[in-house]
């Protein structure tokens, strides 16, 4: 491996953001391989010459998966993905990891931005998702795991002990350890999804199904606890080297 860290966005329509999004990762690590997926109905225009001119890789979705499903403010008219949604923006995430040599790969939305080196690449791990059991404010928040989820990763071999679900924008991962799982556990999977999704709607829903998957590896999942969210963190967001969801314009152009 000659790379630390590759970053992956799925991208939309807000370029200008994406694009700052990604080059706050080159900022500190200027040989990471960057690679954006747009959404079939995304502005696929403007992201392809992004990626022609700065030498990034482009790829699309090949059918439209908009938002996971209904949450505040938004119902697109579904709890979740589909199975076959769900394993399209699975298959981007892979089809890049095997594209890249680098140790671990970070999952970038466009209201995503590296602010400082991140200080969690310096050690050895898995998966590095958004803290909440504690929050970087001290709330205990965890969005917790179903019980039968647990016992199902259980059953599988896996490893069903993690601070509840947030593998968002802003999340690392090991790169050839998510491909592992993945290639070992898509095919039961597919045949598990529709019993998984009737437990619980976060089988489809992309702050929690990558994290499904590494636990299904058997991978342990921490929290780095440098990682903020905006709306959580309010008027302190510079204060620490990534912060996610972060919507405001202004502070965006000026980072």
């Amino acid at each position: 491996m000659t790379k630390l860290v590759s970053g992956y966005l799925w991208a939309w329509t807000n370029y200008e953001a994406g694009l700052k999004s990604v080059n706050s990762l080159k900022k500190f690590y200027p040989n990471a391989d960057i690679f954006i997926n747009v959404d079939y109905e995304g502005d696929v225009t403007n992201y392809t010459d992004i990626c022609d001119k700065n030498g990034f890789t482009f790829s699309r979705n090949n059918f439209q998966l908009g938002y996971c499903g209904n949450f505040t403010g938004v119902n697109v008219g579904r709890d979740c993905w589909s199975k076959e949604q769900t394993f399209e923006w699975v298959r981007g995430v892979y089809e890049a990891c095997l594209k890249t040599d680098s140790k671990y790969m970070m999952l970038l939305e466009e209201d995503d931005f590296i602010l400082k080196e991140p200080s969690i690449l310096k050690d050895s791990f898995s998966m590095a998702i958004h803290p909440t059991d504690p929050s970087p404010i001290g709330r205990y928040r965890p969005n917790n795991i179903p019980t039968d989820y647990i016992i199902y990763i259980s059953d599988k071999g896996g490893n069903p002990i993690s601070p509840g679900y947030a593998a968002g924008g802003g999340t690392f991962f090991n790169r050839e350890e998510f491909i592992k799982a993945w290639e070992t556990n898509k095919d039961s999977l597919w045949n598990d999804y529709d019993y998984l999704v009737s437990i619980n709607k976060i089988i489809g829903w992309a702050d929690y199904i990558l994290q499904f998957v590494m636990q299904l590896g058997g991978y342990e999942i921490i929290q780095n606890d440098k990682l903020a969210e905006h709306w959580e963190v309010g008027d302190r967001w510079n204060e620490f080297e990534i912060i996610t969801g972060m919507k405001d314009k202004e502070i965006i152009k000026s980072l």
